[in-house]
């Protein structure tokens, strides 16, 4: 079987220690290069003992050129901005001198279509506007055929992948006001890395719920971006994200006002049509709810819906594994699309 040869930069970080369980076991996929500055020369079999007898190789540094010859893909585990110059070499260099060369950046570095943004949200100039407006957003359900022939994949967010598929089937429908959408959403210590900090540390964590960012996270604008274009029309969210005390999931409660009385049971009818066919999106009768428990380990993400009549007001509720279906299943998943492989492949 035809194999396509696969890079990871920034191969010891947590998101790409799950990707690499994918990739080891993706029947399409030789895993060609890690790259890692902390562990540089070090054997990968030593560090991921997951990877012994798969991988024989020790962690490398950067090298573009190196990278360009040796790999078909190459996902990008780095910090947002952290690794930008480098990519946007990368594309050009890349173009250049191999057509065909996919690139799946992690960080989100080419998310946000407006540059400008990233200074309001992420606080570093965007300096690769050209490269921003060629780059594809990976969320599959949305942009699947967008992705298909993209070059540059900007996977989404962990709270944004929730959020957006959640709330897009009411936007596109426009069967709900589009200004002053509020989501409440939980996410695992995992979404805070492995480098210690309040979000991730025991101590700050267990039995505890830590609010943070009201109304000044990083990924409002990528969820607002979303479903504006979803609805045609501009959406504006104010966003309450939690750490909660589990390692992996995530959920979200969004709170919609309806134009008109939508029910449970029609609420959930449109969502079943909308994502009809998903192969990772699994849509809850009337009366269940989803639950973190149900998704973690999995590229699933579980969407109900429920009408109070006595507000006038729709909850969705969304769930995933913020590590897997927010971050290096959903890289799996558009790798699969990019070759026209069941999306399913290494996943399941």
């Amino acid at each position: 079987m035809e194999k396509i040869r696969v890079g990871v930069v920034g191969a010891t970080s947590l998101t790409a220690r799950l990707l690499l369980q994918f990739l080891c076991r993706h029947p399409h996929v030789e895993t060609a290069v890690l790259t890692s500055e902390s562990s540089l020369e070090k054997p990968v079999a030593g560090y991921y003992t997951f990877l012994r007898g798969i991988f024989h190789g020790k962690f490398v540094e950067y090298n573009q050129d190196y990278l360009i010859g040796e790999t078909d893909l190459v996902f990008l585990c780095k910090q947002h901005g952290e690794f930008l110059p480098y990519t946007l070499r990368l594309f050009e260099a890349a173009r250049k001198q191999k057509p065909g060369f996919k690139i799946i950046d992690l960080s989100a570095d080419f998310r946000l279509k407006d540059p400008q943004q990233y200074m309001t949200w992420y606080k570093f100039d965007h300096s690769g506007t050209a490269v921003l407006a060629e780059a594809v957003y990976g969320l599959p359900e949305l942009h699947r055929d967008e992705i298909k022939d993209g070059d540059l994949i900007a996977n989404p967010g962990c709270y944004p992948t929730t959020a957006i598929l959640g709330a897009a089937p009411f936007m596109h429908h426009r069967l709900v006001e589009p200004g002053g959408v509020i989501i409440d959403a939980y996410s695992g210590t995992s979404g805070a890395g492995m480098r210690p900090n309040e979000r991730n540390m025991a101590i700050t964590t267990m039995e505890n719920i830590l609010p943070y960012k009201i109304g000044t996270h990083q990924h409002t604008p990528e969820i607002e971006q979303e479903l504006s274009l979803t609805a045609k029309e501009r959406v504006t969210v104010m966003f309450v994200p939690h750490v909660a005390p589990f390692r992996f999931g995530m959920c979200a409660n969004i709170y919609l006002k309806p134009h008109d009385v939508l029910e449970s049971e029609k609420g959930t009818e449109l969502l079943k049509a909308f994502y009809q066919g998903e192969p990772f999106v699994r849509v809850l009768d009337p009366g269940e709810y989803p639950e973190v428990r149900n998704v973690v380990g999995t590229n699933w993400c579980e969407i109900g819906y429920v009408y109070d009549p006595r507000t006038s007001m729709g909850v969705v509720m969304s769930a995933l594994d913020n590590a897997i279906k927010g971050a290096s299943g959903q890289a799996v998943q558009n790798m699969n699309i990019l070759y026209g492989w069941d999306e399913r492949t290494g996943l399941t």
